[in-house]
């Protein structure tokens, strides 16, 4: 297969990913129920900064919750609304409405529900639903069932995830090599998601984030500037594998925001690793299917050095962007 191909298909899909990564934020709404005493709530509703200010949401309790008081603080990465929910009777079985005053943003949303001493129970809901029935219960395969769909979630809505990915695919190129690539990337972030979500290693979230940002600009002078002499070109495992740990970083800051059940840890925190995988291998099967068309449908002879210049633009603009972004939230 023409190395060129490659190169092309890939330099196209990025363009639209980096597009879509300077457009919006895809990260989604955050409500957190935490019972405090019998009846009684603390809500904590976390909205992310491309939620417009008019058109934050309002929770629609059931028949007989009030709201005693409520806080806002702003943030950069975030914003939190915080109050107090007192109820006649316990959520188990009640719906909750989310109303946007204005128009559905298309964003997903994640429930957790802590109920005092019992199992937390947890939802992703996708952008087109906006109610959520509480269950009286919650039991290992609703909670597969829904850590699987947010492992999916977060890797396709992480476009900087999804960015490195494609960067390993330009680098290692032949078929071998990038099997190999993949699976060192694939064990060391899942290492180092499982020791941060288990509580065994504690890292800052903000210089996780722009580090992450550098491993894509480090990618992206690799392929912009081809060196087949680098330790990149030579080691491709030995990049996706170092990298992959700080990923796993990552992965985790995104987990930590719908929080793992006390009573089902294992089962949430393996789903949600195996959905981040179903995510990545369906993300490189549509790229090669990108390629595989491309190879068919045209003649391409024209230089080899252009699109490899193109590609390595094409992951280095957003990943720079994406850096002095990330480094505002250092103070």
């Amino acid at each position: 297969m023409n190395r060129g191909f490659i190169l092309f298909g890939l330099c196209l899909a990025l363009l639209m990913n980096a597009g879509r990564a300077l457009a919006h934020d895809a990260r989604p709404l955050s409500i957190l129920i935490a019972e405090r005493s019998a009846h009684a709530y603390r809500v904590e509703i976390r909205m992310p900064p491309s939620l417009e200010t008019d058109n934050r949401p309002e929770i629609g309790w059931p028949d007989g919750c009030s709201v005693s008081s409520r806080g806002v603080q702003e943030g950069v990465e975030a914003t939190q609304q915080t109050m107090l929910l007192k109820c006649s009777s316990g959520l188990d079985g009640r719906r909750i409405n989310i109303e946007y005053p204005l128009f559905n943003p298309a964003l997903s949303t994640l429930l957790r529900f802590i109920p005092s001493g019992d199992t937390t129970r947890t939802a992703v809901l996708p952008p087109d639903r906006l109610d959520w029935t509480v269950p009286s219960s919650s039991s290992r395969m609703s909670v597969a069932h829904d850590y699987f769909l947010l492992g999916v979630k977060h890797i396709w809505e992480g476009i900087d995830h999804l960015l490195f990915v494609a960067g390993l695919l330009m680098l290692a190129k032949r078929p071998r090599r990038i099997a190999v690539a993949v699976t060192g990337f694939t064990i060391a972030h899942s290492i180092t998601l499982s020791l941060s979500a288990l509580g065994v290693v504690r890292v800052p979230v903000p210089p996780i984030e722009a580090g992450i940002a550098l491993s894509i600009l480090f990618l992206a002078r690799e392929v912009a500037r081809p060196n087949t002499e680098s330790l990149a070109r030579r080691f491709p495992l030995l990049i996706s594998s170092v990298f992959g740990l700080l990923h796993g970083f990552g992965f985790a800051a995104a987990l930590s925001e719908a929080g793992l059940p006390q009573k089902e840890i294992v089962p949430a925190l393996l789903f949600f690793n195996v959905g981040v995988e179903a995510g990545q291998l369906a993300f490189i099967a549509a790229i090669l299917a990108l390629v595989f068309i491309l190879t068919k449908s045209w003649r391409f002879d024209t230089t080899f050095q252009r699109f490899e210049y193109l590609s390595g633009y094409a992951l280095g603009l957003p990943a720079a962007f994406w850096f002095f972004q990330r480094l505002q939230l250092f103070y």
